[in-house]
This record gives C-alpha cells, structure tokens and sequence, in this order.
C-alpha cells in the first residue's frame, strides 16, 4: 500500500495547470499497470493487472455496472475509478470485464483521463482533459495493436475539437484544421515518412481545396 503523500511533493505542470509531481506520476503508472505496458505509441494490449493488488477498493454497482473505486493516497475521496460488465467467460460462466477507467490527476474531485476497453481490455478509446476546465480537449482512437489511428484535439480549449490527426501504422499521414472555428475543416496537410508534403486550404468555406501548398515552395 502506498504512503500518503505531503503537500512538500513537487510540482509539474499539465496543459498549463499545476499537478503535484508525485501524484501525477503514480496514477498515470497505476493506469497504464491496469492496462498493460504503454509505449510513446499508446497503450499496447496485454494482460490486466487490477488494482485491487495495490490498494484498498470500494466497489458499488451502477446500473449494469460494477464501479470499484480506490482512493490511492488516502484523502478520502477517489482517485480512480474502473467499470466491470459482467459477461460470460471462455467457460461460459460470469466474469467481469473492465470497460471503462476514469482517473484525476489534480486532486479536484474531477475525473480528468478517460479509457475505454474492448472485449480484450485493451484500450480503444482515452479522453484527456489536459487543462482541468471539465472539458475534454484531446480524444486518441487505438487499433488492436496499441496504435493510435486518430487524434481530436481542441487547442482552443473550448473542449470541441478543431484539429484531428490521422496515422498509419502509427506514423503521421494527415492533419486537418478549423482554423476559423466555424466547425468545418479548411485546411488539410498531407505527411510523407513523417515529414510535411503539401497544405491543402479552402479559401471560400465550401469544403473543396482552393489553393495547394507544396513544402518547400513559396
């Protein structure tokens, strides 16, 4: 069981927002040890190590789900909570699956990461409040193999999405823009082995590429 940190712990800063160091690094250790191992990729699939091995858990059932909570450092108030569905086992019998996985990195009571989960529990889907406002600002979709495929990203922290980025194979193939917050992308910039190739703009807010800009060219 872990030792209640102090308020001495250091602090690191997210999207802007101080979070104690410790705290920070121990949940987002515990999240990706639940999960598996993560790679600068993504989460990578792999067996599950529950929680309950390491702390204390307080478990109620929401609806269809079992909602187990674990207060990390002792505060008394959760600092992780992680969603079970029953459904049948390789035998046939009830097992629970985990589903979902919410975390606050801040202390504030808020849930500020997100993780979804496939029949495999391997994650599918993480949502990242990166400036504690309560608003999502980043969304990553994963294939099976831990790779992301997509990327929503709300820069103006407005928490509706204004950038989304496209991969394959887990390398950069395309980026597109809102650029003037009408919700409609205008500008499209196409990757070549990771490099920037060419900028597509819509001058005229009707969906099709006006102008194109090839790298290098002025």
């Amino acid at each position: 069981m872990y030792p209640k940190l102090t308020s001495s712990r250091k602090l690191d800063t997210l999207g802007g927002s101080e979070v104690p160091m410790n705290r920070r690094s121990l949940l987002l250790l515990l999240l990706t040890a639940a999960c598996g191992s993560s790679t600068a990729a993504g989460p990578k699939t792999g067996p599950k190590q529950s929680l309950d091995s390491l702390t204390g858990v307080s478990v109620k059932q929401e609806g269809n789900l079992q909602v187990r909570t674990f207060d990390l450092f002792h505060e008394g108030h959760p600092d992780v909570w992680e969603y079970y569905a029953t459904v049948p086992g390789p035998d046939g019998k009830p097992v629970q699956r985990l589903v979902r996985k919410e975390m606050d990195l801040n202390d504030d009571g808020k849930v500020d990461v997100w993780r979804w989960y496939d029949d495999k529990e391997h994650v599918i889907k993480e949502a990242l409040d990166l400036d504690f406002d309560g608003k999502v600002d980043e969304v990553i979709h994963f294939d099976e193999k831990g790779e992301p495929v997509k990327k929503d990203l709300a820069l103006n922290f407005k928490g509706k999405p204004d950038v989304w980025k496209f991969y394959e194979k887990g390398k950069l193939v395309r980026v597109e823009r809102d650029t003037k917050g009408t919700g409609k992308v205008d500008t499209w910039e196409y990757y070549e082995n990771g490099k920037l190739d060419r900028i597509g703009i819509d001058t005229d807010g009707d969906g099709v590429v006006d102008r194109w800009i090839k790298q290098g060219s002025s």
